[in-house]
């Protein structure tokens, strides 16, 4: 019986090494870039407003890690990891020629601090957070509840973004430090983001859900009128 459970979890093992861990691993690594395209084909095809000035805040995000690499690269190259040019560490897509093209670090740049990887996608997390924190009106009046689903955004992001951190740490991509203050940096940077985008495209720009926007009388600048008794 030991001998059949044995043999059991062998073969699960196997599949897992075989199929699933090669396939997660390329999945991790191509996470970044595939969002980026994703998010461009879907803002072409729906002509959607939102999205589009989403993929506008994915390139910002792209050239403002390429700019605070080149400030603390250029005083001094931190925060490697021992295995930071293996290539599971290496975003983008691979050719047989051992070439690799990658819109993370073409726009953005290849660097240990900030880490291109970590900053761009939580810079995403905590600007779709931070666009849904703009429309509680909203949600609130049709009937969801605001705080349920931003305790639900937080901490999926949060997960998520820990995983992506244990696994380049556990691959030895860049130090602990490195992705932590990576970690930060981009949280800091979407947020800042949501207002950016919100002051030149206006709410409409930053409404990522695609709620039906509710107007006051006074936003709208027009009066309301009430009916009153005629004596």
């Amino acid at each position: 019986m030991s001998a059949e459970k044995e043999t059991m979890y062998q073969m699960i093992m196997a599949v897992i090494r075989t199929y699933v861990y090669p396939v997660s691993l390329e999945s991790f690594r191509l996470l970044p870039d595939s969002l980026v395209l994703g998010t461009a084909i879907l803002a072409g095809l729906s002509m959607c407003t939102s999205y589009s000035v989403l993929l506008f805040t994915m390139f910002e995000l792209m050239i403002g890690q390429r700019i605070f690499a080149s400030i603390i690269g250029g005083i001094s190259p931190i925060g490697a990891g021992p295995d930071a040019l293996n290539e599971v560490c290496l975003p983008g897509f691979n050719y047989p020629n051992t070439m690799r093209i990658s819109l993370l670090e073409t726009i953005g740049k290849p660097s240990f601090f900030p880490s291109p990887v970590i900053f761009f996608l939580t810079g995403i997390f905590s600007y779709m957070l931070g666009s849904i924190q703009e429309f509680k009106r909203e949600i609130k009046s049709l009937g969801g509840d605001l705080s349920v689903r931003t305790l639900i955004g937080v901490i999926l992001s949060g997960a998520f973004a820990f995983v992506m951190l244990a696994f380049r740490y556990s691959h030895g991509c860049e130090s602990f430090g490195t992705l932590l203050l990576s970690l930060i940096m981009g949280a800091i940077a979407g947020f800042t983001l949501v207002f950016q985008n919100k002051l030149i495209f206006g709410r409409v720009g930053i409404n990522i859900l695609n709620l039906p926007l509710i107007q006051t009388a006074e936003e709208r600048g027009k009066p309301m009128y009430v009916c009153a008794p005629s004596t």
